[in-house]
């Protein structure tokens, strides 16, 4: 595609700890779009300790995001999508004429989230509870395979978990192609796994 979207909403999600936010920033910097963030608007109402404030965060990230789009706004959001909710942002994102884009940043095991993580903080970034990095990692993946791969116009899948980003697939629903077959197999294969529980 030559020409970019009139309005387009760029979704970058992945587990916790998979490298999203290295995503999105090239995204805002290469289109020029505004980023939004869950964990960004908790460090901004609370700089000192962003996890105080992260339902706060979670219900601004919301009305932010629904403000944006009924604006016609195009931008980048970042999101684990393993919550319940931000579907029905992308169906009404569908309504209002964006193009959606999803990148989807994933590790091959919550172990490894929870190690970036605390190497994350040992850095001085933010911290998320191993508690909810657990919880929220097959359904994160589940939810990308099952949902959200099929309301985008187009996605494309990484793996974080070497030396760096490898793409696996991309495309649009079920017409994709695949450039590492080993790693979408074990993609895969974990989320049949994850889905029979």
């Amino acid at each position: 595609m030559s020409e970019q979207p009139s309005k387009q909403l760029v979704v970058v999600g992945g587990p916790n700890g998979s490298g999203k936010s290295t995503f999105a920033d090239e995204y805002v910097a290469l289109y020029q779009l505004r980023y939004l963030g869950a964990d960004a608007i908790a460090a901004e109402l609370a700089p000192n300790d962003p996890f105080s404030v992260r339902v706060e965060a979670g219900k601004q990230f919301v009305r932010r995001l629904k403000a944006a789009l009924q604006a016609g706004e195009s931008l980048v959001i970042e999101s684990t999508l393993a919550g319940k909710g931000l579907d029905k942002h992308l169906l009404q994102a569908k309504t209002f004429g964006y193009q959606i884009s999803l990148v989807f940043v994933t590790l091959d095991s919550p172990d490894l989230s929870i190690a970036r993580i605390r190497e994350r903080v040992a850095n001085g970034g933010h911290h998320v509870p191993d508690e909810d990095v657990i919880r929220r990692f097959d359904r994160a993946r589940n939810q990308f395979w099952h949902t959200f791969r099929h309301l985008a116009d187009d996605w494309q899948l990484f793996s974080n978990t070497g030396e760096g980003f490898t793409l696996i697939a991309l495309g649009q629903s079920d017409d994709y192609e695949v450039t590492d077959i080993t790693e979408l197999n074990e993609f895969t294969a974990s989320l049949e796994q994850t889905h029979e529980h």
